[in-house]
């Protein structure tokens, strides 16, 4: 049986999952946990546990362990009396009255059981058909391929830079300040936040600043009629992680055009595979496509067909 990758809330949650996916019980198999999760912060940036579930499989040398069998009870060796055994007197029988037995009770016929229907295979899940995406209004697309004007662009980030030092401030972060620049290459806002308490800001693996930016992006896109991405960074964080990225993919590129085959990155989020697409837009040997569902969505780097 193929591995089964499932997720849950929790890794409890995933691995209950996974068994139901694949009908074993919870010794048959082996669980990897690929990923613990997380709550999030202020109820942003929440990941779900993912667990891998492998059959265990029993080898010619060392076959499957059979039940073992109940043990048996000890048996007691009857204990002899060392004692002389004194000649037992005979009784004479003494006649019992005689009873009349009373005619034993008929066990009441029960009515014949219905008939059983057969008993039918579970059907396969059937894969859940979704619903098209409403097509956007007209007017909504062509404002959305419109690039931003300088003057949009200075505005939005006038108005990042207010939204992350107040959502700062109320986050209790110590004497914050905030840079804001505009970013036309990937045409987003980029805020450089400084403070005594940075190091708080990133958090594990850049949780807290991915929930700092999301909640940020969220309440600039409904001032404006566009949506403007926005990245808040501290401490060089994802200026040093953008720039691996960007090795990788770079190093995938080599690895296309020596063997002329496809190249799989790992998962990644939104903002880093945007990054690579628009890196390798112009590329004159590989095109690049994003695969994959939610967590899991990764991007493929392929030969340029000519």
């Amino acid at each position: 049986m193929a591995p089964i990758e499932s997720e849950g809330r929790t890794v409890a949650e995933a691995v209950e999952a996974a068994l139901l996916k694949s009908g074993l019980r919870r010794d048959q198999v082996e669980i990897t946990v690929t990923d613990e999760g997380s709550t999030g912060f202020m109820g942003l940036g929440v990941k779900p546990a993912k667990v891998r579930l492998t059959e265990k499989r029993w080898g010619p040398d060392s076959p499957a362990p059979a039940p073992s069998a109940p043990p048996r009870a000890p048996s007691r060796a009857p204990v002899r009396n060392s004692a002389p055994r004194q000649p037992e007197r005979r009784r004479e029988p003494r006649p019992e009255p005689r009873q009349e037995r009373a005619p034993a009770p008929r066990a009441p016929q029960r009515a014949p059981e219905p008939a059983r229907p057969p008993v039918r295979a579970p059907e396969p899940a059937r894969p859940v058909e979704r619903a098209p995406e409403p097509a956007r209004p007209q007017r909504e697309r062509r404002e959305a391929s419109k690039p931003v004007s300088a003057a949009e662009a200075a505005e939005a980030c006038a108005n990042a830079q207010k939204l992350v030092v107040e959502l700062l401030q109320l986050m209790a972060i110590a004497a914050p300040t905030a840079t804001a620049s505009w970013d036309a290459d990937l045409e987003r806002v980029k805020i450089s936040v400084e403070s005594q308490d940075a190091s708080l800001l990133v958090g594990r693996d850049g949780r807290v600043l991915e929930s700092l930016q999301f909640l940020t992006t969220l309440m600039l896109s409904r001032g404006n009629g566009v949506p403007i991405a926005v990245q808040v960074d501290a401490l060089s964080y994802w200026e040093k992680r953008e720039q691996a990225v960007l090795k990788g993919a770079l190093d995938a590129v080599e690895t296309v055009k020596a063997t002329g085959k496809p190249v799989r990155m790992e998962p990644m989020d939104s903002s880093m595979r945007r990054l690579i697409h628009r890196t390798l837009t112009a590329h004159p040997e590989v095109t690049t496509a994003s695969e994959g569902e939610g967590a899991w969505r990764k991007l493929v780097i392929r030969p340029r067909v000519k």
